[in-house]
């Protein structure tokens, strides 16, 4: 119900007042004797939302000074006015017990645009109006819309996000009991040395489910506001600044690696003269301040934007020649091409991204990094793993590189073979991926992989790639220098959309990279410098990508996070700034805290207990030797029912097994 413009506009203030007061009483005790529960009191009903509501509708003043003459005397609205009649409404809101919409006036407050009829004072133009109506639609109807499509939840506010699954209530009740049941323990285990901590509380295992529970009460529950994205340049290019501002802040030398475990400990400096180019210092930190910048593209909204962009195209580029790179080098050089390897490595790159749909009511291919640099493990692993005994023979090493890039992508592209999987797994395992998204993402790095691959082999094999990077007198890295500008200037003015240039990136998009790579290396201090903070998060960059979907950004990556606790116009610098500098050192933290304890699961997983149970029965032995109160034979006895190395529990193949049944049955009935 609209408020104060018929008395404002039809009455001398002096009458105008006393008679809304009046009116706007009479209609509050009608209002208090239709006995309506306080807004947002009510529980979501399932099917219709928060139900029919009551709104009185503040008015903002008009602009006096260019309302026409006749507005301005007798009846017309005076100055102070609408002012005085909204002052009284602040102060009846909570006696009412109806709420005010004051998000109607804050559209027009100020804002001679908002105004459609500047003779009439109050009437705004129709874009105004439309927002106005979204609100109110938004409020009534977005609880509504979650329960008949699900994800992504692209809603910012007024829902309970559908109806969960029984499967997902269960495990959110279980994460919540875990993590709290690990959290006493630990508190047990600090205030008494003495006190047995519960072999079924592993601390990685609950610091990675608090992970999972903190994406659930941030973007699956009203515990936080959300924001739309508000794209402006100046915010991209200020909030990158202040990336590069505090990576920079934090430089330190690369230090020597440690000595190999078993190695007899020689003198060593602190620090390098120099280091080798891609050192592990010098990804790290690559990683990290990509994912910085795509953090800042993400939650500006920049994707609209032309040159930035092309410029966040080349850095997923560049994360995906690190993955051809790595393992590249990884393969040539250790040769390890074992079944315990390729659990480690899925297992890393994939425990959260599994685990997050289970708990938000997504699914895997919403977090597209991990599979995307699944997949490449994979294709890779085969490449090397195929005809192993010919690796060692570099020009065979390259053809086998040269076939898997000739036929790997256009098979996955261009034949039906990807159409058959994903129906196969749409099937049997109720997986229902979209094939040409999938199919977007590998076709526009699919050839920067393999650049990664002969790279990587090259820094093994040959010593002319670190020649042509550390010993051309600067001239590869004024090259590489000069390679980036002229690469952004041609893509972006032969480029008209961004259609355009996806068409150009999969084929040139090496050449900035590589570009970047000489540059980056082109003297000693360049390689030995580096910027531990960007390392800091470089190492962290997967739990970060992924878990920005839900905690930095809100409604399934299509809105922002904020602070409930905060008010203010949704700009960076009068509003969101705030909230920015609480909500990122969190997310930060929770993204390094989860990496490190998947890496802890990992271990976990791949462990050897048959060969640790050895271990610690020879520990066991030798003091038992010294205790006569345990005598061999009790102990050949007790160790005799230990789970041998041929039991199911010491199987690794069977645990993964186990593992992928489990995703399977969750799946099926989630």
């Amino acid at each position: 119900m609209g408020m104060g413009v018929w008395f404002a506009a039809r009455f001398e203030k002096e009458e105008s007042i006393p008679m809304f007061k009046a009116a706007f009483n009479n209609m509050s005790e009608l209002a208090s004797n239709m006995d309506f529960e306080p807004f947002g009191s009510r529980p979501m009903d399932p099917r219709d939302g928060i139900g029919n509501e009551v709104f009185w509708a503040p008015i903002a003043p008009p602009f006096y000074d260019m309302l026409p003459d006749y507005r301005k005397t007798g009846v017309a609205s005076q100055p102070g006015e609408v002012e005085e009649i909204d002052e009284f409404l602040k102060t009846q809101e909570q006696e009412s017990g109806i709420p005010m919409l004051w998000s109607f006036p804050a559209l027009s407050y100020d804002q001679q645009d908002a105004i459609g009829d500047h003779e009439n004072g109050f009437h705004v133009t129709d874009s105004v109006a439309e927002m106005k109506a979204q609100i109110l639609l938004n409020l009534r109807c977005n609880a509504k819309l979650d329960i008949q499509k699900s994800y992504p939840y692209d809603r910012t506010c007024c829902t309970d996000y559908g109806q969960k699954s029984f499967i997902q209530i269960i495990l959110v009740t279980l994460g919540i009991l875990y993590a709290g049941g690990a959290a006493i323990t630990e508190i047990i285990a600090l205030r008494s040395s003495e006190a047995p901590k519960w072999a079924i509380f592993n601390l990685d295992v609950a610091t990675f489910v608090t992970g999972l529970l903190a994406c659930y009460w941030a973007d699956r529950t009203q515990s936080f506001a959300k924001g739309s994205k508000e794209y402006n340049m100046f915010d991209f290019n200020l909030m990158s600044a202040l990336c590069f501002i505090v990576g920079f802040a934090f430089m330190t030398k690369s230090k020597p690696p440690p000595p190999r475990p078993g190695a007899a400990p020689a003198a060593a400096p602190a620090t390098l003269d120099d280091a080798k180019p891609l050192s592990r210092d010098q990804t790290d930190e690559w990683k990290g301040w990509m994912q910085a910048l795509i953090l800042v593209y993400h939650w500006t909204g920049a994707s609209r934007d032309l040159n930035i962009y092309v410029g966040i195209r080349l850095l997923v580029a560049a994360y995906l020649f690190q993955t051809g790179f790595g393992h590249g080098v990884f393969f040539s050089s250790k040769k390890d091409f074992s079944f315990k390897r390729v659990a480690a490595v899925l297992l890393r790159l994939n425990l959260l991204s599994c685990a997050l749909p289970f708990f938000m009511n997504t699914d895997y291919m919403f977090y597209y990094f991990a599979p995307l640099v699944s997949f490449w493990f994979l294709i890779i692993y085969a490449l090397f793993a195929i005809g192993q005994k010919y690796n060692d023979n570099t020009w065979a090493l390259m053809g086998k590189i040269a076939v898997s890039a000739a036929i790997c992508p256009g098979a996955m592209l261009w034949t039906p073979v990807l159409q058959w999987v994903f129906d196969a797994l749409n099937m049997v395992f109720r997986i229902g991926w979209d094939l040409h998204e999938w199919q977007f993402r590998l076709g526009l790095d699919g050839l920067i992989v393999y650049v990664g691959i002969i790279m990587g082999v090259a820094s093994v094999r040959t010593k002319l790639y670190n020649k042509i990077l550390t010993q051309s007198y600067g001239l590869a890295g004024v090259a590489g220098i000069l390679s980036i500008p002229l690469y952004w200037w041609v893509a972006v003015s032969s480029a008209e959309t961004k259609q355009d240039y996806t068409a150009l990136h999969p084929v040139f998009s090496f050449i900035p990279i590589m570009g970047f790579i000489a540059a980056r290396n082109m003297f000693p201090a360049a390689r030995t410098w580096y910027s531990r903070t960007f390392a800091w998060i470089g190492r962290c960059s997967l739990e970060t990508f992924t878990l920005q979907f839900h905690i930095l950004l809100a409604a399934d990556t299509k809105g922002l996070l904020l602070l409930d606790i905060f008010k203010g116009d949704g700009s960076l610098l009068c509003d969101r700034w705030r909230s920015l500098i609480i909500i990122v050192p969190v997310f930060l933290w929770i993204s390094s805290r989860v990496a490190d304890a998947t890496g802890g699961m990992v271990k976990l997983l791949t462990k050897d207990w048959a060969a640790q149970e050895q271990e610690e029965q020879y520990d066991v032995e030798a003091k038992a030797d010294a205790e006569p109160l345990m005598s061999g034979n009790m102990l050949s006895g007790f160790t005799r029912h230990m789970p041998s190395k041929s039991s199911w529990a010491n199987n690794l193949k069977l645990r993964m097994l186990g593992l992928f049944v489990l995703l399977w049955t969750l799946n099926l009935f989630y």
